[in-house]
């Protein structure tokens, strides 16, 4: 199966499973704590203070989620404001912050959230785009309720945001970013307690910062056959941390589960941490092809464990396996 078919039928199956019907404006102006104002000559809701959404619905765990109805086309967050509330969207839409530091969208500070409510994650996803592109500037978000941003087989640009998780632990299922084929991630910082990087589809990541924290993976290539194919373009990359995901032998670059083979070029990189290793491949199905350059590399091993599937990747002009590289 082709990775475009595999890419529509997960797509078509994420549409069926999503929440029928939209939520107008009014309701999420009643279900918020905070004050918030709706523009309808330029499509634009301001959350103007902080508060929490929670809505009275029969399935409580999508209480905290505003399906943002069509006529929306932007959503603006003050500068000091944090919005406890997730979104999940269906057409082309904005989400945007004053300041980066401090145009907030909170999420839950209990680990292992879906976890404890026996519940699929990624349904849950904090942001969640089902069809449209979808575009995020200048906010952070803090403690997902699950996955960050998550816009499979969809287009998303995502810029000068910062991604974290504080909580600590294994099971908070924060991964970072899913996108479809064209998506972009320019001047970020991840620090997400899973997956930062979901290389599913060709996507683009510029100066971006990700710190390794517990079970972090920087570059994940897969969990299914439905990354084949995909390639990823990375400029000025650095990946700091002392930590990492324990089984994947703390790697920098991932492939868990499936039948694939992924492109993964990274032109200018930062790489630093004494614990991981560079690679690692679980399953002999997974092909990794690439080329890393102008880096500067410090692992504690390329590899470990995890070294079943082919590796084919060039590092600094060489196949040759090592901790450190400079060619910078």
């Amino acid at each position: 199966m082709t990775r475009n078919i595999s890419l529509f039928i997960a797509h078509f199956l994420l549409i069926v499973s999503a929440r029928a019907g939209a939520q107008t404006v009014q309701e999420l102006q009643k279900y918020y704590s905070g004050t918030t104002h709706w523009n309808a000559q330029n499509a634009t809701l301001t959350f103007e203070s902080s508060g929490k959404l929670e809505f009275d619905r029969q399935d409580t765990c999508f209480n905290y989620f505003w399906n943002v109805p069509n006529e929306v086309k932007k959503i603006v967050i003050n500068e000091n404001t944090t919005v406890t509330a997730g979104f999940h969207t269906y057409n082309d839409c904005i989400i945007e912050g004053e300041n980066r530091k401090t145009s907030v969208i909170y999420g839950t500070p209990e680990q292992s959230w879906a976890n404890n409510r026996k519940i699929v994650a990624w349904k849950y996803s904090h942001i969640l785009n089902h069809g449209g592109v979808l575009r995020i500037n200048n906010l952070s978000m803090i403690n997902p309720y699950s996955f960050f941003v998550r816009s499979f087989n969809q287009l998303a640009h995502i810029r000068n945001c910062d991604f974290i998780d504080y909580r600590g632990g294994h099971h908070n299922h924060s991964d970072g970013f899913a996108g479809g084929d064209g998506s972009t991630v320019d001047n970020c910082y991840f620090a997400t307690g899973d997956d930062a990087i979901k290389l599913y589809a060709d996507m683009t990541v510029t100066n971006t910062t990700i710190e390794m924290i517990t079970n972090c993976v920087p570059i994940q290539l897969g969990w299914g056959n439905y990354s084949d194919g995909a390639v990823g373009t990375f400029k000025n990359l650095t990946i700091i941390g002392e930590a990492g995901r324990n089984n994947s032998d703390m790697a920098v670059i991932s492939g868990r589960k499936g039948k694939y083979e992924v492109t993964v070029n990274i032109d200018g990189c930062e790489i630093k941490n004494p614990n991981a290793v560079l690679v690692s491949l679980w399953d002999e199905t997974m092909t990794l092809n690439g080329e890393i350059k102008n880096a500067r590399i410090n692992v504690r091993a390329y590899s470990d464990r995890r070294t079943a599937g082919t590796d084919n990747l060039v590092v600094c002009g060489a196949r040759e396996k090592k901790s450190k590289y400079n060619c910078k």
